[in-house]
């Protein structure tokens, strides 16, 4: 079977960062009728594609950053679903911005935490399923969260973390959320409708017409809080961060040269001990990425 490798990574969107050396969110005009994009969250989004495609950041127009776009990614995301991009043969990415400088909680909303993106996860779209059919289709993907801290137009800190440093077994929250299901269903004289929330209870009301969803509201708490004692954030400066297993480094192609930016200082690159998410007990060896812009 064919191997098939991605053009792109998460260290060469560092590289990628580091070289621009721009710490404010980036100017881009709807193609569809000249605006502005004024969403700070819409605005990291394209800030992190960005890191990811590097070309795509000499273009303001959103079609021509789309051109570039088609040529890294295998899918490009919706709103309402995660992941907010795939990296063709590589990675999903799920960005995530919070407001102010403070790591505070992330909301994911309907979607748990996830170590990876698995194929049969009922909450990604059936584009996302398909969009490497035409290489053989894919089973599991690395997933990471960018997390980015935003002040006004300014970019505070930038955080892309792996899941699976991150976030638990997904058979963690599926317990969670079966169980919460359950419970529902075994009220008595309760009609449990088919769903892809934590329930629907159907006529709840005598004439048969109220009905009531549960849905999860997930969150997770930020990495800098998470990752506290690894840290030295410098409060003037823009910080970013990466965090993999040491594992993940190991086996990742395509490595950039990045001794520019650990020889002038912007960057520093550790070995590190991180709890393992399923196990507290024990912990995984780690690689962190430090930089300010």
């Amino acid at each position: 079977m064919q191997q098939f490798l991605p053009s792109t990574n998460v260290l060469i969107a560092l590289k990628n960062i580091l070289q621009r050396n721009q710490n404010t969110l980036p100017t881009v005009i709807n193609h569809s009728n000249h605006n502005r994009v004024n969403s700070a969250g819409d605005l990291l989004e394209y800030y992190v594609k960005d890191a990811f495609c590097d070309a795509s950041a000499n273009f303001q127009n959103t079609n021509d950053k789309l051109k570039h776009y088609q040529q890294k990614f295998s899918y490009l995301g919706n709103s309402n679903n995660p992941p907010d991009f795939v990296v063709k043969h590589g990675v999903a990415v799920e960005v995530k911005k919070i407001e102010g400088k403070n790591p505070n909680g992330i909301a994911l909303n309907s979607s748990f935490p996830k170590d990876y993106l698995h194929h049969d996860d009922i909450r990604i779209k059936k584009e996302c399923r398909e969009c490497e059919d035409d290489f053989g289709g894919w089973i599991k993907k690395d997933m990471i969260y960018a997390v980015g801290n935003v002040e006004d137009d300014r970019l505070h800190s930038l955080w892309f973390v792996y899941g699976d440093c991150y976030c638990a077994d997904k058979s963690t929250y599926d317990r969670i959320a079966t169980t919460i299901k359950d419970g529902v269903s075994s009220i008595p004289g309760v009609e449990f409708g088919e769903t892809k929330e934590l329930g629907r209870v159907n006529r709840v009301d005598p004439l048969g017409i109220t009905y009531l969803r549960i849905r999860g509201m997930w969150g997770i708490e930020h990495p800098s809080a998470v990752y506290r004692s690894l840290i030295n954030p410098v409060e003037s400066k823009t910080n970013i961060y990466v965090l993999m297993k040491k594992a993940t480094h190991e086996k990742m192609n395509n490595k950039p040269d990045l001794n520019l930016f650990i020889n002038n200082g912007t960057l520093k690159i550790k070995e590190v001990q991180i709890p393992n998410p399923n196990n507290p007990a024990k912990n995984l060896d780690a690689i962190l990425y430090s930089a300010v812009l």
